[in-house]
């Protein structure tokens, strides 16, 4: 009985005395000779009639008892009819039984039935009032103890993903919530994805697709709404919801009965909402979605906070990492570009006093390092600040527009399947594999093999890594690193002129670019991102230190591995977030 909805409950309530008053209008008109009968025996079971159907449309308004107990009062109310009618007949039988004649018995049995639908709509009335108050007195204790609950995680949480794991979790385990979930929405991106849940199994949170464009069916559901009107939307029975439909499936094979979405309101914009589910009809009420709503906007604040934090320690990182940068400009200015402008120098003055121009060449290979130099710097303190202008952009065409801008010689590019989209700043992206392709095309060339074997340098692989020999140009003025002319060679001697090969390709959360040249050795690895680092004397020891910054501007990880053909791999990961300024 408690599932019948208050419109069936007093649907039926209100016919039934509409179908009893009938009866004694229908008596009425019989009795229509003798005005003192009429008013004993018809207008007072037509006023009680009249009363039951007052009491049925109350009910279907949900304005008379708590519409969760409607089936009660329709319980009690055939309880009465059944009591009052049946004690009349079974006395109206006993004295059939003796022989006796009893006048207008069935009119009897009527006015017994009008009065047992009354006295037991007035009883199930109190009744349904009743439990309505003691699911109210025990609502607000849940609420209370999930208010308690869910602020202490708002307050002690540091992390958002701690944050709406939490709640979620705090909020299902109460009796009345059976699961929750959170989706995370931003203005720049019309679709809302899932961040944390408890109740739900992954399975249907990957089936889950919610949008807010109104257009889209799957938009003008619940949490689309939510998030466009900036209020909380709740479902009373999710199969007369029929903005519902595309979830329908999926919601009935959770068993859930009713819903309600909660948006999660920041200072300046909507982080998202929290949807929470039950399995019955009828939870969300006036009094739980106020609550809820308040909770809906503790989070979104909780958020802001803990966004404005995060904000605050990465501007501190990039203060010194500015800092950092600074020190090694001031170092390279002072000890960098001071060598090559020496060797200028002393060239030119040979030149003027011998007349021989190889001098001047000297000088001008010394010139053309400085600008090298030069340009490397200016990119690397442009590169240094944190992105802001990030939007989907298409990774295999930045792939290309870079390989188009590279010398790469003889190189050969190659793609592992569909890179998708990443979402960057496109030019900082275009330098960053320009950086890469540079490092690959200089580091791993037979030629470059060649000519550093020449020099009694020391092979490091396709790397950014620190070479001095005694006769060469110094450069690079942190962490120098002296190698002896008799280390040990990394990677294969061979002399064959196969050109080197550079592949990009795609991972689950980021893309990886990778040569087979000779690879760089582990005990390398940690040190081919320092400013400086290189193996070649015509190298500006910045190229990777670059690419490194421009992927800490988008809060990438990259890391240096081995390739399937024993070159160098580097793989940029990502959580799909940007660092905000």
């Amino acid at each position: 009985m408690e599932r019948l909805s208050a419109r069936v409950v007093g649907t039926v309530i209100a016919v039934a005395g509409l179908c009893l008053a009938a009866v004694h209008m229908e008596s009425a008109v019989r009795l229509r000779a003798r005005p003192a009968l009429v008013l004993v025996e018809v207008v007072l079971p037509l006023i009680l009639s009249l009363v039951v159907v007052g009491g049925g449309v109350l009910i279907r308004q949900e304005r008379l008892v708590p519409p969760q107990f409607a089936g009660r009062v329709l319980a009690w109310s055939g309880v009465g009819v059944l009591a009052l009618s049946g004690a009349i007949g079974w006395l109206f039988l006993s004295v059939a039984i003796r022989g006796e004649l009893i006048p207008r018995g069935l009119n009897l049995v009527v006015e017994a039935a009008t009065m047992g639908t009354l006295v037991g709509l007035v009883v199930g009335v109190y009744d349904a009032r009743s439990a309505g108050q003691q699911v109210r007195a025990e609502q607000l204790t849940r609420i209370n103890d999930t208010l308690r609950i869910a602020t202490r995680e708002v307050v002690d949480a540091s992390d958002r993903d701690e944050l709406e794991t939490a709640v979620c979790e705090r909020l299902t385990e109460s009796d009345i919530y059976d699961s929750a979930w959170i989706g995370r929405y931003t203005a720049t991106d019309q679709i809302v994805r899932p961040s944390a849940w408890s109740g739900h199994d992954d399975e249907y949170i990957e089936s889950l697709t919610v949008t807010v464009d109104p257009d889209d069916p799957n938009g003008q559901g619940p949490g689309g709404r939510a998030i466009r009107t900036r209020e909380i939307q709740a479902i009373h029975d999710v199969r007369s919801e029929p903005r519902l439909e595309p979830w329908w499936d999926a919601l009935e094979e959770a068993g859930v009965e009713s819903m309600a979405v909660v948006p999660l309101l920041g200072m300046d914009c909507v982080h998202g909402f929290l949807s929470i589910y039950a399995n019955r009809a009828n939870v969300f009420d006036d009094r739980e979605q106020e609550v809820l709503s308040d909770l809906g906007e503790s989070i979104g604040h909780a958020i802001d906070a803990i966004t404005a934090r995060e904000r605050l320690t990465r501007r501190e990182q990039e203060l010194a990492r500015q800092n950092q940068r600074l020190d090694e400009f001031a170092s390279v200015v002072s000890h960098d570009l001071r060598n090559p402008l020496n060797v200028a120098q002393g060239n030119v003055d040979l030149a003027r006093k011998t007349g021989d121009d190889q001098h001047l060449d000297r000088a001008d290979d010394a010139l053309d390092r400085m600008d090298d130099l030069i340009d490397d710097l200016l990119t690397l303190a442009r590169s240094g600040r944190t992105v802001s202008d990030v939007e989907p952009v298409d990774l295999r065409r930045v792939v290309e527009d870079a390989w188009s801008t590279t010398d790469a010689g003889d190189a050969q590019l190659e793609f592992d399947g569909e890179l998708g989209t990443v979402r960057a700043d496109e030019s900082r992206l275009v330098q960053l594999f320009e950086n890469l392709f540079r490092n690959s095309v200089e580091h791993g060339s037979t030629n470059n093999r060649r000519a550093e074997r020449a020099d009694d340098s020391v092979e490091h692989g396709s790397t950014d890594s620190r070479t001095e020999s005694g006769d060469s140009v110094e450069h690079g003025s942190t962490d120098n690193r002296t190698k002896s002319d008799d280390s040990v060679e990394h990677g294969p001697s061979d002399d064959d002129a196969s050109p080197i090969t550079i592949t990009v390709g795609s991972l689950s959360d980021g893309f990886y670019v990778a040569d087979d040249g000779r690879g760089i050795p582990e005990s390398e690895r940690e040190h081919v991102f320092e400013t400086g680092y290189t193996t070649v004397t015509s190298g500006t020891g910045f190229g990777l230190n670059i690419v490194r910054t421009i992927a800490d501007a988008h809060g990438w990880r990259v890391a240096v591995t081995e390739s399937a053909e024993g070159g160098a791999r580097f793989e940029f990961t990502t959580d799909g977030t940007v660092p905000e300024q």
